[in-house]
């Protein structure tokens, strides 16, 4: 019987056997956080649902390699990255999605909005974006942002740095 308390290591142990609610379990407990971590970096909602699908398909299958020396949330974002990364360029559209009391002034400028800031972050070189995006949207620690890129925790904020001092002097030059 599964238990909402079982912890991800028991969870995986179950899954590499094949209950298929343990794998259920895992998907329903990181999907919705893998989602938006490549949604900020795709800005389009099915490319981010596809490549979702992706990211647990390809870690059901590898499952059995996780050795437990990160959580395994890091491991999928680590995963995703890989698979955003060897998404073409040119299918990463931006998206902005209407809400309830929108209008299309407001739906305009969010849009401009979004899309220069899109449009800085896209200008950084990629280990400061994600990075960056790791620090400020997913609220990583510096050493849960070192397990993902494969850097020490004092690069990994040395990137954020440098990510954050480019977008200022981006901000200034406009």
């Amino acid at each position: 019987m599964l238990c909402l308390m079982q912890t991800d290591a028991e969870l995986i142990k179950a899954s590499i056997t094949g209950d298929a609610k343990a794998s259920s379990a895992l998907v329903d407990k990181y999907r919705q956080r893998i989602y938006r971590f490549i949604y900020k970096r795709v800005h389009n909602s099915a490319i981010a649902e596809e490549l979702t699908q992706d990211v647990f398909l390809d870690a059901f299958l590898k499952l059995s390699s996780f050795r437990g020396d990160s959580q395994l949330y890091t491991w999928l974002c680590t995963n995703a990255l890989r698979k955003v990364y060897r998404q073409p360029r040119r299918s990463l559209k931006t998206e902005v999605e209407p809400t309830l009391h929108t209008t299309p002034e407001s739906l305009l400028m969010t849009k401009q909005t979004f899309d220069e800031v899109s449009k800085t972050l896209d200008g950084l070189p990629a280990p400061q974006r994600s990075a960056l995006l790791l620090r400020e949207y997913e609220d990583l620690e510096y050493h849960e942002i070192s397990d993902i890129l494969g850097c020490t925790p004092m690069y990994a904020k040395k990137l954020v740095w440098k990510a954050k001092k480019q977008l200022r002097k981006e901000h200034n030059d406009q």
